[in-house]
């Protein structure tokens, strides 16, 4: 069995008849590069915690206020690493779980008539898990390769007023198994939960059965979570408060946006809901595909999502007059934040890509069936972008006003002794790439269209 899948996949991904398996490999490698930045990352603000550059030091002479020491200074450093881990543990988890299911529709087909001629529940997964674990692996080394290429580019981001060395960035040996170790073991489980319905019912995959509809827990739960947060907020003060306080805060921030994943899909399938009523055939098309799918446009812009949580975050990015040491901080933070926002733009642009190109395999025959009733192909790209703008606007218009929220909060926590910095330009601009990349990974699947469309189907396949 281990043997037969292994080859299955690896010819797969020879082959690449269909694209997916390429682009599952680039998504874990996506995946893995991104783990290992923050992973590493978090181990380099730990390593100068102990070790502070001289460069921090000489700051803490120049300032007039009194500070402890460099390594009470450095821990914040700390601090604020775990809190960006918060932030982007959620969409890079979700990249790689996006990339577990990639064409889970297929391969449900496939296992699915397995089943009917006698395969069991169990050698079904164990074939699908194990096929999903070998193009892991192979885009997790690729990943690994890819972070070492990157490691001179370190040289030019500062931190604690010094800028960095390759050599930081690197972590100890067993920080980068365990990255790997915890995306196979993603992959397997989002491949499990995947394929349950094939594994209860083969024949619910065959009849095509519509999923359950989206409960209002959801929304219950987002305010709850909010809630607590800014409950939590007034006793808390920006600059006097200690690290564990810190932590809680960061917690909170992580419990927040994960609700926010929560609450999307549900959104997005309200939205679209009223737009059934066009006369426009790829609108109609795009909100019949939300309705059906919100799970699946949630994940195909939950990455702008978090991007547009940070960036509104960042527009009340505070400064003290006359402190050198809080202002370089600030700096710091700054800095972190358009590293955040990077790695949440590859996100966002993977998520999309891989997510419009598996759409585009699994509806494979329904969209044979309407080019074959004269449907042109127009109608097909303006429903592969509305499919991506719609909840795009959506959740931005939820993750936007909560960014704004929680930053203006943490500054006014500090009782008006901040000054904010206000710069709503960058939001706007953050806001315009974000949203012109995800446009621009939604037409990269147009080729994969263009080649289900002219393969010839015989009548009994």
């Amino acid at each position: 069995m281990i043997g037969l899948s292994s080859r299955l996949a690896l010819s797969r991904i020879k082959t690449n008849r269909s694209g997916l398996d390429v682009l599952a490999v680039i998504a874990f490698a996506v995946t893995t590069l991104l783990a290992l930045v923050v992973a590493n990352g978090t181990a380099m603000f730990v390593d100068r915690w102990h070790n502070p550059p001289e460069a921090l030091q000489a700051i803490i002479d120049s300032s007039p206020y009194d500070f402890n020491t460099a390594e009470d200074i450095s821990s914040m450093y700390v601090t604020f690493a775990i809190i960006a881990c918060a932030i982007l543990v959620v969409p890079i988890l979700s990249l790689g779980a996006g990339a577990a299911r990639l064409g889970a529709t297929g391969r449900a087909k496939r296992l699915a008539s397995l089943r009917l001629i006698g395969m069991t529940g169990g050698e079904v997964v164990l074939m699908s898990v194990i096929e999903t674990l070998v193009l892991t692996l192979v885009g997790s080394v690729l990943g690994v390769a890819l972070f070492a290429l990157t490691l001179p580019l370190w040289q030019f981001v500062s931190f604690h007023g010094a800028y960095l060395s390759p050599g930081e960035m690197v972590g100890p040996w067993w920080l980068t198994l365990a990255m790997i170790g915890v995306i196979l073991l993603l992959s397997a489980l989002s491949t499990t939960l995947g394929l349950s319905r094939v594994v209860i019912s083969p024949l619910g995959v065959a009849k095509r059965e519509t999923p359950k509809a989206l409960q209002f827990w959801r929304v219950i739960v987002f305010f709850l979570a909010v809630t607590v947060f800014i409950i939590a907020v007034q006793s808390f003060d920006l600059l006097k408060s200690n690290m564990l306080s810190f932590l809680v805060i960061g917690g909170l921030i992580a419990l927040v946006l994960f609700t926010v994943s929560l609450v999307g899909p549900m959104l997005i399938q309200l939205v679209a809901r009223p737009l059934v009523r066009t006369s426009n055939p790829a609108s109609l098309l795009a909100a019949r595909r939300l309705i059906a799918q919100p799970r699946d446009a949630w994940r195909n812009v939950g990455g702008l999502a978090f991007i547009g949580f940070i960036a509104a975050f960042t527009v009340g990015l505070p400064h003290v007059p006359d402190d050198p040491i809080f202002n370089l901080q600030i700096r710091d933070v700054a800095t972190g934040i358009f590293l955040t926002l990077a790695i949440g733009m590859l996100v966002a642009a993977t998520s999309t890509l891989i997510n419009q190109a598996a759409f585009t395999v699994d509806r494979a025959e329904q969209t044979v069936a309407l080019t074959r009733m004269g449907t042109p192909r127009s109608v097909f790209a303006g429903a592969r972008y509305r499919q991506v703008l719609l909840p795009l606007l959506t959740t931005l218009g939820v993750s936007v006003p909560l960014g704004l929220l929680v930053g203006n909060m943490l500054v006014m926590s500090a009782q008006g002794d901040l000054v904010s910095m206000n710069n709503g330009l960058f939001l706007v601009v953050v806001i315009a790439i974000g949203i012109t990349t995800c446009l621009l990974a939604a037409g990269a699947s147009r080729p994969i269209e263009t080649r289900i469309l002219t393969t010839d189907y015989r009548r009994n396949d």
